[in-house]
C-alpha cells in the first residue's frame, strides 16, 4: 500500500504547464517602476508573448529572462521568468489583463494584477536640525485594515544627493506588540526625487504587515542604523561640475547614526461574528482555489492523489487545508504543504500575490460517482464578508474492489450466509482549536539547587547504606567549587584574568600598555577621570597610534611596578562594587512581586483576552534569576503566542511545557492540535521502552526499583522465620510476595537505567519559530533546496557558521541535513538542563 501511494505521488508530481502573473511590488508611487513578471512552469514558451497594458500603465525597460530550477523532494520543478518594467504617471488603481503565452503548443492566460498606485509626496518628511542626516518614513498600504488582513508597508530614506554617500543600511527595527511584520528585504528601490528644490535619492524597503489584534492602533516609529559619509563643500563643488570620483580632492565625515520616523495611526476593525462559518481558519484575503486527480479509473481501495492550488493575496500563514464537502466515504492522508512558485527568498521584496499547493491522497471506501468539492473559507476585506470557495467536483470511474465484487457474487449466486457488515469506526475528534485551561496554581521547578537523580545523591545513598560522613565531604567539595566558580565569573573574574596576564613575565612594552589600557576601560566604565590613570592611556595612545620612534622610551621594571600599583585598588574596589550590587540585588528581588502573584495577574490578563500582556508577564518569570519555571507558566505563554498567531513561538512553549508535564492532557491535545495545522517535525526516542521511561522521573523509578528490592528481601526474611519455626507455613505467601517485588523491581529498573539522561533529551536542539524556514544545500538562499521547515520544527544544531547554522531535521527513518539561518531558531530548552525532571 505505501509504495502504491508513493506511486502515486510521482505520477502526480508530472504535472502540465502553469503560467502566473505578478506584480513586484504592486504598491507603488506615481512614476516609480515596478516589475511586471510572468512565470512558467514545466513548460517551454515557443514565442514571445505580446503584453497587453492599460493606458495609463507604460512600459519602461524591454523584456528580460531568467530561468530557476528547484528540487522539491522527487520532484523537480522548472520554472522560467519573464519580466518587464513598468510604470504609471497617474495616481489610482488599474488592471492588467490577462497575457495569452503560447507554451508547449498550447495558448495559455494568465491571471490579471492590480496596480495600486498613490501620487508622490509633495514634501520631504520633517527635516532635522543637521541637513545631511538622511531623513526616514514609513508608509502603509491602507490605514483601515480588518484584524489579519496583509497590507504592504514601505520604509523610505531620503539622502541627500551630492553631499552624502551611503555605505551600510542596518536593519529596519518595528516595534511588533501589536503587528506580524515580515522583515523588510535587502532588496531596496532607488528613486531620484526632487522636493522643495532639494535634490534626494529616495531608497524604499518593502515588506508586509498585519494587525495581531482590533482597535486604534499606531505602527511604529521605525528605526534604522545607518553608516554614511558627508563630503566637505569642496568636495560638493568638484562633484556638482562633473569631475570623475577618482579625480576628486577633497575630504569626507564618516558618520553613524540611527534614524527614526514617524509613527501612522491605522484603525484594525474586528472580523465580524455573524456569518462565520463553522471551518473558518483565521484566513483574511483574497483567495481562489482549484483542484486535480490522478487517476481518473481506478477501484475502491486504491490511492488517488489529489493537487489542489490555491491562489490570491492575504494571510496564508492562516490556512487550513481544504476538506472535502462531504467527506464521508473517503479516507483521507495527512496533506503536505508546498509553495507552488518554489522557495521564497527573504533576500527579495514579499509578493502579495502568492500561490501554495497541497498533495494529499484519498482512498474510496465505497463506489463513488464523482469527487466531491473541496471548500476553503475566508474573510475577503475586499467584499467585508466570509466566503466560502469550493472546487468544482471531478468526474470519477470507479469500480468495486476485489473483496467487495466477491462479496457481491456470493450473494448473487444465492449460496453461503450474507457477509457480514463493515466493522463502525469510532468518530475522529475534529479538534479546531487549543483548549485555554491552565491550573489555578504553578508548581515551580527548585532552582536554587540543582536536582540530581538518586541514584548519584549522596542523601540517597547515605539512607541505604554509606555514612553521614560522606555527605559531608560531596557538601563541603560543591561549597569550594561554587565559591571558585563564582571568584573567577562575571567582570570580577574576568578582572582577575586580566590581572594574571599584567603579571606575565617577559611581557612586550607594547602588550603591556595595551593590557593596561584595556583593565582601566574595563574597571572603569565612562571617562577616565583619574590623572594617574589617563597618563597610563595616553602613554599607551602614544606607543601605539603616533609615528614618533620608541627608543629611549622602554619601560623600566620600577614604571612596570608603579603601574601595578597604581591599578592594584581598582581589582579591589571593582569587587567591592560587585558584591554591593549583589546585595541590592536580592532586596530589590524580595520587593517585588512573588512568582504567585506574576502567575495570578498572567492568568486574569489571559482570561480578560490581554494576550500581550499575558504573554509579557509570563515571559517575565521565566527570565527572573533564579528564573521560575512551571509548566503551567509554558502552557499560559503557549497560549497567548497561539492566540497572536505566533504559531512557532506557541509549538516551541507546549513542547517546553511537555518536557516538564509529559502527561497533560491539554498540552498534548494542543501540540496534537498544531501539528495538525504546521505538520512540523520533531525527534522522537530510539526506542518505545525509551518514551515510556519519561512518563515518571528516574527518582521515581529508582525509588520504585528499591521498593521492589525491600519487597523481595522482606519475603525471603518471611520464608526464612517459617522454615525455623516447626510447622509453619509461610512458604507460599513469601513466593507471592517475591513474584510482586520482582514485577516491581525489573520494569523499574530497567526504565530507571535508560531513561535518557535530561540534556541527552535537549542538548543542540533548536524550534524553528519563524515563518517560511527552508533548509539548503549551502549557507546561502540562492543555494538548492532541502526541506521546508514548518514553524514548531525541531532541528539539531551541528555547527554555526556566522549567521548560518549547519543542522540536522528528523525527516522519516533517515534523518536530513542542510544550512538554516541562525535568526529562525530558539533553543528548546535554554536554562540548566539539569533541570529538567
Amino acid at each position: 500500500m505505501q509504495a502504491l501511494l508513493f506511486l502515486t505521488f510521482l505520477i502526480s508530481s508530472a504535472s502540465a504547464a502553469t503560467v502566473r502573473a505578478y506584480l513586484q511590488p504592486d504598491h507603488a508611487r506615481t512614476g516609480q517602476e515596478v516589475s511586471y513578471v510572468i512565470t512558467v512552469q514545466n513548460g517551454i514558451i515557443q514565442k514571445e508573448p505580446e503584453l497587453r497594458l492599460p493606458v495609463q500603465v507604460g512600459l519602461t525597460t524591454a523584456l528580460s529572462t531568467r530561468q530557476k530550477i528547484d528540487i522539491q523532494g522527487a520532484q523537480q520543478i522548472i520554472s522560467s521568468q519573464f519580466v518587464w518594467g513598468v510604470a504609471s504617471n497617474e495616481p489610482g488603481e488599474f488592471v492588467i489583463p490577462p497575457q495569452e503565452v503560447l507554451v508547449n503548443g498550447e495558448i495559455l492566460k494568465t491571471n490579471e494584477v492590480r496596480l495600486i498606485v498613490s501620487e508622490s509626496p509633495t514634501a520631504a518628511p520633517t527635516a532635522a536640525e543637521d541637513p545631511t542626516i538622511p531623513l526616514f518614513q514609513i508608509e502603509v498600504g491602507k490605514t483601515e485594515v480588518y484584524q489579519g488582513e496583509v497590507v504592504p508597508i514601505s520604509a523610505s530614506l531620503f539622502v541627500p544627493r551630492g553631499s552624502v554617500m551611503l555605505r551600510r543600511v542596518g536593519l529596519i527595527e518595528v516595534n511588533k506588540s501589536d503587528f506580524a511584520i515580515a522583515r523588510f528585504p535587502q532588496q531596496a528601490d532607488q528613486n531620484p526625487q526632487r522636493i522643495n528644490d532639494i535634490d534626494y535619492i529616495v531608497i524604499t524597503y518593502r515588506s508586509t504587515l498585519s494587525a495581531l489584534h482590533a482597535g486604534d492602533l499606531k505602527v511604529g516609529p521605525a528605526t534604522c542604523e545607518l553608516l554614511y559619509e558627508v563630503f566637505d563643500e569642496a568636495t560638493q563643488r568638484q562633484m556638482s561640475r562633473g569631475l570623475p570620483f577618482g579625480m576628486i580632492m577633497g575630504g569626507a565625515e564618516p558618520r553613524k547614526q540611527v534614524v527614526k520616523s514617524q509613527e501612522v495611526k491605522i484603525k484594525v476593525l474586528p472580523l465580524p461574528t455573524e456569518g462565520k462559518p463553522a471551518n473558518f481558519s483565521g484566513a483574511v484575503g483574497d483567495f481562489s482555489i482549484s483542484a486535480t486527480a490522478t487517476p481518473n479509473e481506478l477501484s475502491v481501495g486504491d490511492p488517488l492523489a489529489v493537487d489542489i492550488t490555491i491562489d490570491g493575496s492575504g494571510n496564508f500563514d492562516a490556512l487550513n487545508a481544504p476538506g472535502l464537502m462531504p467527506p464521508e466515504g473517503w479516507k483521507a492522508y495527512p496533506p503536505r504543504r508546498y509553495n507552488v512558485d518554489g522557495p521564497i527568498d527573504p533576500n527579495l521584496t514579499p509578493a502579495m500575490q502568492r500561490r501554495i499547493g497541497y498533495s494529499m491522497v484519498f482512498v474510496p471506501e465505497k463506489v463513488h460517482p464523482e469527487l466531491p468539492p473541496f471548500e476553503l473559507s475566508y474573510f475577503s476585506p475586499t467584499q467585508k464578508k466570509y466566503v466560502a470557495a469550493r472546487t468544482p467536483p471531478i468526474a470519477l470511474r470507479i469500480k468495486p474492489g476485489v473483496m467487495a465484487a466477491a462479496a457481491a457474487g456470493v450473494e448473487s449466486s444465492g449460496s453461503g450466509e450474507a457477509p457480514k457488515p463493515p466493522p463502525v469506526q469510532q468518530p475522529k475528534p475534529q479538534i479546531s482549536d487549543i483548549l485555554m485551561n491552565v491550573p489555578a496554581k504553578a508548581r515551580w521547578l527548585s532552582t536554587t539547587a540543582v536536582s540530581a537523580p538518586l541514584t548519584t545523591s549522596a542523601r540517597f545513598w547515605a539512607i541505604q547504606s554509606i555514612p553521614a560522613a560522606l555527605v559531608i565531604l560531596v557538601t563541603l567539595f560543591t561549597w569550594f567549587r561554587r565559591h571558585r566558580a563564582e571568584a573567577t565569573s562575571g567582570l570580577r573574574g574576568e578582572l582577575q584574568q586580566m590581572w594574571h596576564g599584567l603579571e606575565e613575565s617577559n611581557l612586550a612594552d607594547r602588550d603591556f600598555l595595551q593590557r593596561a589600557a584595556h583593565f582601566i576601560h574595563r574597571s572603569q566604565p565612562g571617562e577616565v577621570k583619574d590623572e594617574e590613570l589617563r597618563q597610563i592611556i595616553r602613554r599607551y595612545e602614544t606607543q601605539s597610534f603616533t609615528g614618533a620612534p620608541t627608543s629611549g622610551q622602554a619601560l623600566g621594571a620600577g614604571e612596570r611596578s608603579r603601574i601595578l600599583s597604581t591599578l592594584a585598588p581598582l581589582l579591589k574596589r571593582t569587587a567591592l562594587l560587585i558584591a554591593t550590587l549583589a546585595t541590592l540585588s536580592l532586596n530589590a528581588g524580595a520587593a517585588d512581586a512573588s512568582p504567585d502573584e506574576v502567575y495570578q495577574q498572567a492568568r486574569e490578563a489571559l482570561e480578560k483576552g490581554k494576550f500581550t500582556q499575558a504573554q509579557y508577564l509570563g515571559e517575565s518569570l521565566t527570565k527572573q534569576q533564579p528564573p521560575a519555571l512551571s509548566s503551567a507558566v509554558f502552557t499560559l505563554i503557549a497560549n497567548a503566542r497561539y492566540r497572536q498567531e505566533d504559531m512557532g513561538r506557541a509549538a516551541l512553549w507546549y513542547q517546553r511545557a511537555q518536557l516538564l508535564d509529559p502527561l497533560n492532557p491539554e498540552v498534548r491535545q494542543n501540540l496534537r492540535h498544531l501539528d495538525e495545522k504546521l505538520r512540523f517535525f520533531r525527534f522522537g526516542e530510539d526506542s518505545p521502552l525509551a518514551e515510556w521511561s519519561l512518563l515518571l522521573n528516574k527518582n521515581t523509578w529508582v525509588i520504585a526499583a528499591s521498593a521492589g528490592v525491600w519487597i523481595i528481601l522482606l519475603a525471603l526474611m518471611r520464608w526464612i522465620l517459617a522454615v525455623s519455626q516447626k510447622g509453619g507455613s509461610g512458604g507460599a505467601s513469601a513466593l507471592i510476595f517475591s513474584i510482586i517485588g520482582l514485577l516491581v523491581f525489573i520494569p523499574s529498573a530497567t526504565f530507571a537505567s535508560i531513561r535518557p539522561a535530561p540534556g541527552d533529551r535537549v542538548k543542540d536542539v533548536m524550534v524553528v519559530t519563524a515563518r517560511e524556514v527552508s533548509a539548503y544545500t549551502a549557507a546561502t538562499v540562492t543555494s538548492g533546496n532541502v526541506i521546508a521547515l514548518p514553524p514548531g520544527s525541531q532541528v539539531r544544531l551541528l555547527e554555526k557558521r556566522g549567521a548560518w547554522s549547519y543542522v540536522e531535521v528528523p525527516s522519516g527513518d533517515d534523518h536530513v541535513r542542510g544550512w538554516v539561518e541562525s535568526a529562525t531558531y530558539t533553543p528548546l530548552w535554554p536554562w540548566d538542563m539539569q533541570l529538567l525532571p
